[in-house]
């Protein structure tokens, strides 16, 4: 299968051909969004980092995934205020508010020519009942606050001429799109001026304890480097290197799959708005890309729902055909346009859907940021700054955290 089309289309990083130092305050395993923002406010604190990847930045989930920004789970808040009560939905909701606004800062100031589109996103129902939820989401939005606009069905061909057979929309300001591997990799830039180090071609077979007060991590061409802290930033891979068995148990993986059309006329192109855009409670996700389609989800209508599965570098032929039909039946438009992209991605789940972030449990000086159930760019570049925080000041600043510290599962 052919490389992803966002990793085909983003600049390589200048190769780094300085030796591996012998010693780090942190190593990061791991140069996803994760590794790359944990490494960027590390290296702004001062303090030396090294991230360790095993192919090149963004190879895996960080550069396959569809590129929409958005806010929540992907559920829609009345679903999150049922998980998590009316407090903490309304602080995850802030904090990934902030990560949104985050990226887009650091996006502004780097002049990363990655492609966002700042446009916020439509929700869309697919089901009289996902209407239903939708007026829930928003009546518990109104009461705290959060900016959205709810509109009835007739009103859909306004926001998203092509769109057929829905029932109402949500729309949230603060969503965006991006080019993923184009937007990791300018960060990874970004932190190599401020004085980390990123070494791809890196893969870590072994993370041992040295001493009482360090760590040596070990790579699969014998080199090794001694550091303070690590920190495991390589999704479901992790589960492999964690000597403890904690993350074996905590997180678990499941395959995503996107397709992209070939470039669109240009009058059916303009049928679609630039920003993210989801159905079926963020089962299918969907937006346009320089033109082209751009179409993920349906994982759940095959037997497994692609759980358990590790390969990125094929796809199922089910999926495809079931996103095929959820396309002609939702944007007739595209019917006579073929799809000629197809990719797939790895993510990792965790048993409540939230994040890992801080120390793992009884293991001193390891720490784990992953397990964002397919949300990564909704969540990972502040909790990367998080996790430098606690790093540096022993917390972190926004009270959000505190949900998703590893120890809730010891």
């Amino acid at each position: 299968m052919p490389a992803p089309l966002f990793l085909r289309e983003a600049d390589a990083l200048p190769r780094d051909e300085a030796p591996l130092p012998a010693q780090a305050d942190v190593v990061i395993a791991g140069g996803g969004i994760a590794g790359i923002s944990t490494a960027l406010a590390l290296a702004r604190a001062g303090v030396s980092a090294v991230v360790l990847e095993a192919e090149v930045v963004a190879a895996r989930a960080s550069g396959r995934n569809d590129g929409q920004m958005l806010l929540g789970l992907g559920e829609h808040y009345n679903r999150i205020v049922g998980q998590l009560g009316r407090e903490r939905a309304r602080l995850l909701w802030d904090y990934i508010l902030r990560n949104n606004q985050a990226m887009k800062d650091e996006i502004a100031a780097a002049g990363n020519a990655c492609g966002l589109e700042s446009r916020g996103g439509l929700r869309l129902s697919c089901s009289e009942h996902e209407q239903r939820e939708l007026e829930e989401a928003s009546a518990l939005m109104r009461e705290d606050g959060i900016p959205h606009e709810l509109l009835p069905a007739e009103a859909i061909g306004r926001v998203l001429p092509a769109a057929r057979g829905f029932h109402g929309v949500l729309r949230l300001p603060g969503e965006a799109i991006v080019q993923p591997a184009a937007m990791v990799r300018g960060f990874a830039l970004r932190a190599r001026e401020a004085g980390a180090r990123i070494v791809e071609g890196a893969r870590v077979v072994a993370i041992e304890r040295d001493g009482d007060d360090a760590s040596r991590v070990v790579l699969a061409d014998g080199r090794a480097i001694r550091c303070a802290m690590v920190v495991h930033c390589t999704s479901t891979l992790a589960r492999e290197l964690d000597a403890s068995g904690f993350l074996k148990a905590q997180v678990f993986p499941f395959r995503g799959q996107i397709h992209a059309t070939a470039v669109l006329p240009d009058a059916i192109a303009a049928q679609f708005p630039p920003c993210a855009m989801s159905t079926h409670f963020c089962y299918e996700y969907f937006r346009v890309h320089e033109k082209r389609f751009v179409v993920g989800g349906m994982r759940w209508s095959v037997p497994g729902e692609q759980l358990g599965i590790l390969d990125d570098q094929n796809h199922d032929d089910r999926v495809s055909v079931n996103l095929r039909a959820f396309v002609d039946r939702h944007f007739p438009a595209l019917a006579a346009i073929p799809f000629v992209e197809a990719w797939s991605g790895i993510m990792a789940g965790t048993h409540d859907a939230l994040p890992l972030l801080g120390a793992l449990p009884g293991r001193p000086g390891v720490m784990a940021l992953l397990g964002f159930n397919g949300y990564g760019l909704s969540f990972a570049f502040e909790a990367g700054r998080s996790l430098a925080q606690i790093v540096v000041d022993g917390k972190a600043s926004h009270p959000a955290v505190a949900l998703f510290a590893p120890r809730r599962f010891a």
